[in-house]
């Protein structure tokens, strides 16, 4: 009789076991989806930066070229 109710205790635990590992899994994997996601926004974001960096940069040299333009054009 106590045989049986230690077995049945001992396959209770180990399910217990099993669920909880489940569960730590499954969060582990929502938590590495959500660094990966954090990562692609911080480097579309990174991305979008450079791009703009990159037209301020055209748009100064082209502000330069006019004024250099404009300079030679009235003998300077």
């Amino acid at each position: 009789m106590f045989g049986l109710g230690k077995k049945f205790a001992e396959e209770a635990t180990q399910q217990a076991e099993q669920a909880a590992q489940a569960a730590v899994n499954t969060a582990s994997q929502t938590v590495q989806q959500v660094v990966e996601q954090a990562k692609d926004a911080g480097q579309k974001a990174l991305d979008e930066v450079c791009k703009v960096a990159e037209t301020g940069e055209k748009a100064v040299k082209n502000v330069a070229n006019q004024a250099t333009a404009w300079g030679k054009s009235f003998g300077q």
